[in-house]
């Protein structure tokens, strides 16, 4: 199994027993500022392994650091002022967002380390509707086959 295809699925999983998303899928694209608009299935799930930089360990293993980011997507807020009548509705997206990262924080696998949380952005304002990225660092460890070289 791969690196990133373990991440995933162990991600996946674990969003989809909170039985709350509509749709979990790994980022390939599906959205940038100009195309957020596009998404029209709510609440969505996205994630995202960045760049791994790998440097080698010790005879046929590597280890690296990756990003995991996961986008989350509401349809809408509502009302948030005080006394507003859906102010509960509309303050939950926020307790599910802490019980993404609860469910995520210290997740692992076979080829990589507890996740870290490292970050949480609001990205509301770019993608005009209810948004969120959560940033979750890990450790690689992957074996590689590489060639064995014996000097006599």
């Amino acid at each position: 199994m791969s690196v990133r295809k373990e991440i995933y699925e162990i991600l996946s999983n674990k969003l989809n027993t909170l039985n709350y998303f509509q749709i979990i899928d790994i980022y390939k694209g599906q959205f940038n500022d100009e195309n957020a608009n596009n998404i029209n299935v709510f609440p969505a799930v996205y994630i995202s392994i960045g760049s791994i930089s790998y440097e080698e360990a010790v005879l046929d293993f590597v280890e690296g650091i990756a990003q995991v980011d996961v986008f989350v997507f509401f349809k809408k807020f509502e009302d948030t002022f005080v006394g507003a009548n859906n102010q509960a509705d509309s303050l939950a997206i926020l307790s599910i967002m802490d019980t993404i990262v609860d469910e995520l924080q210290g997740s692992y696998g076979s080829f990589f380390t507890e996740l870290s949380q490292v970050s949480e952005e609001d990205l509301s304002f770019t993608y005009g509707k209810p948004a969120f990225k959560v940033s979750f660092s890990t450790n690689i460890i992957k074996k590689v086959e590489g060639v064995n070289y014996i000097l006599n």
